[in-house]
Order: C-alpha cells, then structure tokens, then sequence
C-alpha cells in the first residue's frame, strides 16, 4: 500500500527536530556557564552501543545482547577575546592532572561533572527532549589553529569527553 505525501506530512511532527536548535549545559567548572553554553558551536545527541555475545550452541553461533558502551563524545566550542571557555576546561583538566607537577585528584567526584543537552523546538524556548551525560570529564582540550590566512573567522576549539552513561527523557537514571 502506498503511502500518499498528505498522510508523511500529518505524521511529521512540528515540522521535524532541528538539528540547529540545542542548548548545552555544563553543571560544574565553567566560569561563565551561560556563556560557555552560547559558545557551543557543534556537539551531538550521545551515542550508545550494545555489544553482542556470541553463545556456540550445537554449532551455531547465537547471539545474545552483551555490555552497553558509551564512546567519547565531543563538542566544538566558538572563542571569545575574554577565554572563558578554553580557560575553564583548561582549569577542569588540570584538576585531573596539573601539567607541571603531573599529580592531580585521585576521587572522581572531584572531577566529574554532568553534562546537559536540551533539544529545542522552532521556537527556541521550549525542550523537546532533554539528554544528561553522567559523570563526564575532559580527556582532550583540543587546540585552537592560529594563521595569517585565517581571515574572517572565529577561533574554535574541541573538547572531548568520557563518561560513564547518559540517561535521556525516555530512559531513566
């Protein structure tokens, strides 16, 4: 049966999720987290991956459902002449591990913090769907590229992060 574009489109909720239209929140170390959240260019909604267990059965492999993993995950961040941002996640890392002294907290607790991502309708205020990244922390602080041929842009930077599950509206804590 084919389906006719009037029924696509009566399914087609609010026009679709915009893929522009999110909001990042970090819930510890930023300096400015408001501005930290502005500043956040590119990230994605966080991936999880079910690995298999394959079980021999009479010559047969069977699979069955094994261990949830969370790879890293990653977002860009615009710069401003102030460095708020570079310098919190900057100040966050070395907390973790200073550069000089190479010593740094030995609790977790001290260092993870979660990690809000908010998807937003057409309008921009309401959240359609929220995500919470548990216990990140920064395992790379990437670098900003500096260049004379470099005009008419922003200076950006990656930050990623390690975590140790997410959990979104549908799925609980």
């Amino acid at each position: 049966m084919a389906i006719g574009i009037n029924e696509f489109i009566a399914n087609f909720q609010g026009g679709g999720a915009r893929p522009n239209l999110y909001r990042i929140s970090f819930t510890k170390f930023m300096d400015n987290p408001q501005k930290t959240s502005f500043m956040c260019k590119a990230a994605s909604l966080p991936p999880s991956t079910m690995g298999v267990a394959d079980v021999s059965y009479m010559g047969r492999k069977i699979k069955i459902a094994g261990d949830k993993t969370f790879e890293p995950w990653t977002v860009t961040i615009y710069e401003d002449t102030d460095f708020v941002s570079k310098s919190s996640f900057e100040r966050w890392s070395a907390l973790m591990n200073t550069h000089e002294s190479n010593v740094g907290s030995t609790n977790p607790n001290d260092y993870y913090s979660d990690i809000i991502v908010e998807q937003l309708d057409r309008d921009g205020g309401k959240v359609l769907y929220t995500y919470t990244i548990k216990n990140a922390f920064p395992t790379e602080v990437g670098e900003i590229s500096l260049g004379y041929a470099e005009n008419d842009t922003v200076e950006e930077f990656q930050v990623t992060f390690e975590y140790n599950y997410w959990f979104s509206d549908t799925i609980s804590e």
